[in-house]
């Protein structure tokens, strides 16, 4: 008998596939869908800094010489959006039997702890934080912007009770080090990693335009070295995102070091069947090897656990340019 269970934030999920962040956590009709599907937990659909930035700036045209209301509604996180994301963590978790995560996605730090404590009070399991910071000023420090990130989660944590992940960019000069001062702030998960939207010119209009939204299949071993590297060296359970279109790329990730893999572009692709196939390949491939628990996997293949350690380095990447056996 296969146990496809694992731990991740503390909670009991049935397998380890997550649904990412995305338009697909939206509505709970679809949510219905990827759990019908076999989805271990849910991420829910982000709520955007930027999106209650501009409903809260209509709120207050609207209440012109009532400033004390504006006020109120500013510091209960009251806007159309965060309206309908609170009812969204309400319906999913009275709906659904999976752990349900919140998402917040945004840059500043100042309005992060109040959001979340409303996430919590309408009875999210968990919240991941995408901080989307991209430096655009010069005179920023790499070590500044780090700091700004460690400060914002560590608000959050003192502000809530339940876990906390954090899904982190590939741009930071040493994800280890960031990991261990993002779980002494509070955190008590990783996700690698998040991926900014690309952005594209159009040549007919000289004028910028969306790049692919999508990841592609190649797209996973971008996460599985840092997994590797990162596995059992920070208290923090780990998670993958990115490139997951089959379950052997699942078990790759979990044998580095995931202890949960999310999946997003795969689903779009495929419909939620995607789900049940990537559980059905897994399945599959640990009855072929008789694994009968990710317990076993977990890790397995990672830096810590390896008896070479140097190949998780230059050796292989010498090796694929020169051919040095």
């Amino acid at each position: 008998m296969i146990d496809l269970s694992v731990r991740y934030l503390g909670l009991t999920l049935k397998n380890p596939l997550l649904l990412a962040a995305c338009g697909l956590g939206a509505s709970l009709d679809k949510l219905v869908k990827a759990t019908n599907a076999g989805i271990g937990a849910v991420v829910l659909k982000s709520l955007f800094e930027e999106q209650l930035r501009a409903e809260l700036e209509v709120i207050n045209d609207e209440l012109e010489g009532h400033p004390e209301a504006a006020n109120f509604l500013q510091g209960m996180g009251l806007s159309d959006g965060a309206i309908w994301y609170f009812d969204l963590i309400a319906d999913a978790k009275r709906n659904l039997d999976v752990p349900v995560i919140a998402s917040l996605n945004g840059t500043s730090g100042a309005w992060w702890p109040d959001y979340a404590k409303n996430i919590e009070k309408a009875g999210a399991d968990a919240l991941e934080m995408n901080l989307g910071l991209i430096p655009y000023s010069p005179d920023e420090t790499a070590a500044q912007i780090e700091q700004a990130l460690v400060d914002t989660v560590a608000s959050v944590c003192r502000a809530i009770t339940i876990p906390v992940a954090v899904k982190l960019g590939m741009s930071f000069t040493n994800p280890l080090n960031l990991a261990l001062r993002l779980a002494k702030a509070g955190a008590k998960g990783l996700v690698l990693f998040n991926r900014f939207y690309r952005m594209d010119i159009d040549l007919d209009t000289m004028s910028l335009k969306p790049g692919p939204s999508r990841s592609n299949p190649e797209s996973f071993h971008d996460s599985l070295r840092w997994l590797a590297l990162m596995e059992g060296r920070a208290p923090l359970d780990l998670a993958a995102s990115g490139g997951v279109y089959d379950g052997q790329s699942a078990i790759k990730l979990i044998a580095a070091g995931a202890t949960a893999v999310q999946l997003c572009s795969a689903v779009y692709s495929g419909g939620f069947p995607a789900i049940t196939a990537v559980l059905e390949d897994m399945t599959h491939w640990m009855a072929s090897r008789k694994v009968t628990s990710f317990k076993e996997l977990h890790g397995h293949l990672s830096r810590r656990n390896s008896a070479h350690p140097e190949l998780y380095g230059r050796l292989h990447y010498i090796k694929a340019l020169v051919g040095v056996e």
